[in-house]
């Protein structure tokens, strides 16, 4: 497998709830989830891997 291949099977990106997409590669995975904000509407969600 390529290693663009394995990139896109990992969950590397969060949507938001206005659509805009947020990278959160190389965040290391926490119990209670990653919270992300975002830039563009400032919702914060919790991603969960």
């Amino acid at each position: 497998m390529k290693p663009l291949c394995v990139a896109l099977l990992m969950d590397n990106l969060v949507k938001c709830e206005c659509g805009a997409t947020i990278d959160i590669a190389g965040v290391p995975p926490r119990k209670d989830g990653i919270k992300v904000w975002c830039r563009v509407c400032g919702t914060v969600t919790t991603h969960h891997r």
